[in-house]
């Protein structure tokens, strides 16, 4: 409702403008969604009412093709092991759409820290207590075990791929930023494309 009351009775046309209002009250997770929709609109707006299309209101046509990676297709790991991993960043490769980079959730931006942990056995993939009481919720320290998990996993998924399709990594939020480092560290020879969200997941 906050955004209505900001943008009521501006110019739609002036897009820097509205954006800056609305910025301030959300250009952060999960409300950033908002304040993109309503540039969109602003710009969307502004095209029609200059008759160009969007990207010439952003500067123009720079490129002719694009690399795109699989964001919203995903599909269910069933258990959390190198190889189960490697399947899926196969399939997702193999997919009609034909993605050259594909990206996948580790850390806290997936099942790693519910499937690694074993209360039977005492193992658990960080130190904290898990809260399944939202999305994303967990953080902390990763455990040694847990550490040397995620980095088997990450190479499994890069030596399937080969260098000719890139990785990118979804990591969090809630990864420590001494875990962070440590792990940019470990997977610095597998030319990652990107690790995102690791830490704040701004």
């Amino acid at each position: 409702m906050i955004y209505k009351e900001l943008v009521l009775g501006c110019d739609p046309t002036d897009v820097q403008r509205v954006v800056e209002q609305v910025r301030r009250f959300g250009a952060f997770k999960p409300w950033g969604a908002g304040v993109s929709m309503i540039e969109v609109a602003c710009l969307d707006i502004a095209g029609k009412a200059f008759g160009v299309p969007i990207y010439k209101l952003l500067g123009g046509k720079v490129r002719d093709r694009i690399r795109v990676y699989n964001g919203n297709l995903r599909m269910p790991i069933a258990e959390c092991t190198p190889e189960a991993y490697a399947a899926d960043v196969r399939a997702v490769a193999d997919s009609a759409e034909g993605f050259t980079i594909v990206k996948q959730g580790i850390a806290f931006h997936s099942g790693m820290p519910a499937q690694l942990s074993d209360g039977a056995t005492g193992v658990e993939y960080y130190y904290g207590d898990s809260n399944e009481a939202m999305r994303y919720p967990n953080r902390g320290v990763l455990t040694e075990q847990g550490f040397k998990a995620t980095v088997e996993i990450v190479k499994a998924m890069k030596a399937e791929l080969g260098d000719e399709i890139g990785l990118a990594l979804d990591t969090g939020p809630g990864l420590a930023p001494s875990d962070l480092l440590r792990l940019a560290k470990e997977f610095e020879p597998l030319h990652l494309m990107w690790m995102e969200d690791a830490i704040s997941g701004d």
